[in-house]
């Protein structure tokens, strides 16, 4: 986080001093205008963005405590999934296992999806299923009844683009950080 803050700051302090050598060359009314382009750019460039993101159903309060006991059903793996930072926050991170679509991800929430045993293509990724944007993420995954597997996502901006991080997590520090997060229901329960 502070990585990022300082790099906004420097952000900040060029761009000052760019514009400002700008108006004194070319003048108020230029410099004003391509202020005003770059503002509209940002705008669309956000806004299409946010139109990536789908119609999600939160878990029902039950479910949400069921899950936070981190217990996997009889016969079943547990697989959860959650964001809590900041940066990319009101976009969602898409989660499929095995080719199927689970659940879509903004910050801060989190998922959990029952698995049977065996091994499971877990894909993480931004855009459309049939669109996706560079910088997923793809893990396979070989689960046993009983397991638990914590997955803690991070987006992580590139000078053109974003990467997805999965890091595995102890349940027991996930239950921290997640404590006052919304749970979204998955679209399938259990793969």
């Amino acid at each position: 986080m502070v990585r990022y803050l300082l790099l906004v700051g420097v952000a900040v302090i060029v761009g000052l001093v760019v514009f400002g050598a700008m108006r004194s060359l070319f003048g108020d009314s230029i410099v004003n205008l391509i202020t005003l382009v770059i503002v509209a750019v940002c705008v669309v460039i956000v806004w299409r963005n946010l139109q990536l993101n789908r119609k999600v159903t939160d878990a029902t309060p039950q479910q949400r405590t069921a899950a936070l006991t981190f217990a996997p059903d009889a016969g079943k793996a547990a697989l959860y999934v959650y964001r809590t930072q900041f940066i990319g926050k009101a976009v969602g991170v898409n989660l499929d296992i095995d080719g199927r679509q689970a659940a879509q991800i903004k910050s801060p929430r989190f998922t959990r999806v029952a698995l049977t045993p065996g091994v499971h293509k877990i894909e993480l990724y931004l855009g459309t299923p049939d669109k996706k944007k560079p910088g997923a993420n793809t893990q396979d995954l070989n689960v046993a009844a009983g397991d638990v597997i914590v997955l803690k996502l991070e987006i992580e901006p590139q000078m053109v683009g974003t990467v997805i991080k999965a890091t595995r997590v102890e349940a027991q520090k996930a239950g921290t950080e997640i404590g006052r997060a919304k749970m979204v229901a998955p679209d399938v329960a259990e793969l």
